[in-house]
């Protein structure tokens, strides 16, 4: 899918090749008066490499956590390829974000139920002996469903597709920009290009979450938890040359972590409701025993709390992101 690119910058060694570097500790390689380019192709390569090293060499099924940090990864590098898509190839990023987005969605099921089954877990020792029984036949029902999605995540991080991926991304990170990309876009400074996508970005955030109450739909609330999980990145990426931008990426994390508990407990409704009709095909009413009606009520609850906590919440964090916009202007 990679195309050649005729021009290509000479030999010497640019930002984008040091991809391995810990930019922590060397310390920042950029400054505001820098090409906006270069510094893209340096995030893209950073990123890549990121992904790379938590492919453990052999294919071999990751761990939970494992596939928690490849998720993430590639999450990261799709806003990077979105953030920066102006400047690079437009097949190139078409490609990586459609094959990046195949294999986050492929872990998506054994991450999920992963994080599921270990706070099922906790719910289930905390009952005591004759309820715990009750959630037995469910316990069954969630240890098939998470074997059938480790298969899938299996299948999918072993692939020629993932592997021929996670080189097609290593090569294009390597070979930097073209010549002719370089004199085009030459001008533009890291300074203006931040600024432009911080308006854009901080903007569209504070639109959707101004119009968030407490009787907005779960997908509202999910779409906002996106749009700010996509301003994080986007503050992460940019903190290298702004340190001060680290902060208000902590608090786009903060909110991120408060609409993930509102978008956990509607998740874990729609798999009660899913294991209601597989009681009902298998003959039964589709009635839930009573510990899980019980902690479908308490989800629901912990749903609502969250709703009314971040009414509370939105207006210090609109002002946050406000001020790390107006400080980058």
């Amino acid at each position: 899918m990679i195309d050649p690119r005729a021009q290509r910058t000479g030999a010497k060694r640019l930002p984008w090749s040091d991809a391995s570097s810990d930019a922590a500790a060397t310390g920042p390689r950029f400054t505001p008066a820098d090409s906006f380019l270069v510094f893209a192709y340096a995030v893209v390569a950073r990123e890549a490499a990121a992904l790379a090293a938590k492919r453990r060499a052999g294919a071999e099924m990751p761990t939970p956590h494992e596939i928690h940090q490849l998720r993430v990864t590639a999450r990261r590098l799709r806003v990077a390829l979105r953030l920066f898509r102006r400047l690079l190839p437009s097949r190139d990023v078409a490609h990586f974000r459609a094959e990046l987005r195949w294999f986050a969605s492929s872990l998506g099921d054994a991450r999920d139920l992963d994080v599921y089954t270990e706070s099922f877990k906790q719910y289930a020792q905390g009952l005591p002996p004759d309820r715990r029984r009750e959630l037995s036949d469910y316990e069954l029902y969630l240890r098939r469903e998470r074997a059938e999605a480790r298969q899938r995540a299996a299948a999918a991080f072993e692939s020629a597709r993932a592997a021929a991926l996670f080189d097609e991304l290593q090569r294009f990170a390597a070979a930097g920009p073209s010549a002719g990309a370089l004199r085009r876009w030459r001008s533009l400074s890291i300074r203006e290009a931040v600024r432009r996508s911080m308006r854009g970005s901080v903007g569209r955030v504070r639109r959707l979450g101004r119009e968030l109450d407490e009787r907005s739909r779960a997908t509202e609330l999910h779409a906002l938890r996106i749009r700010t999980k996509r301003l994080r990145y986007e503050l992460e990426f940019f903190a290298e040359v702004y340190p001060e931008l680290a902060q208000t990426a902590e608090a786009c994390k903060a909110l991120q972590d408060l609409l993930g508990a509102h978008q956990d407990a509607y998740t874990a409704n729609a798999r009660f409701r899913r294991y209601a009709a597989s009681l009902r095909k298998q003959g039964g009413d589709g009635t839930l025993p009573p510990a899980l009606a019980e902690l479908r009520r308490s989800q629901l609850a912990q749903a609502r709390a969250v709703r009314k906590s971040f009414k509370e919440r939105w207006p210090a964090f609109a002002a946050t992101i406000d001020a790390a916009r107006r400080a980058i202007s």
